[in-house]
């Protein structure tokens, strides 16, 4: 997954926007070349909403869009749900479609890297 997913993402519960992500393992490669800012609304690289990002923004972009996101959290902070970014695909399913044994191995795997808020949400990360 690429940071600049997150500049379409919202919360498939409530909407919300944008989503806080919590990176456990990326891959980074060669910088992108780049002539002009990538994201519109939402820079999840620099944890910031863009108002007229000037040119000196770029150098992000070109840094950004060379990193993959194998492992993270995509956290909601209206709701308290949590979606796993697992393999690089973000897994954001509604409650009943979400699979209890594989919130059980990713809350296993990274129980010490996870936020704690993750943690308190456990399984299906339900409100």
């Amino acid at each position: 997954m690429k940071y600049r997913l997150l500049d379409v993402l919202a919360c498939p519960i409530d909407k919300a926007f944008p989503l806080e992500l919590h990176v456990l393992d990326e891959q980074r490669g060669e910088n992108v070349k780049r002539e002009k800012v990538a994201c519109e609304l939402y820079c999840s690289y620099k944890k910031t909403m863009l108002q007229n990002p000037g040119e000196e923004w770029v150098k992000y972009c070109q840094e950004c869009l060379g990193i993959d996101v194998r492992e993270a959290v995509l956290l909601c902070s209206r709701c308290g749900r949590w979606y796993p970014v697992m393999d690089s695909i973000p897994r954001m399913l509604p409650d009943e479609l979400r699979s209890k044994k594989d919130d059980e191995f990713f809350l296993q795997k990274y129980k010490d890297k996870l936020d704690k808020r993750v943690i308190d949400k456990g399984v299906i990360g339900r409100a």
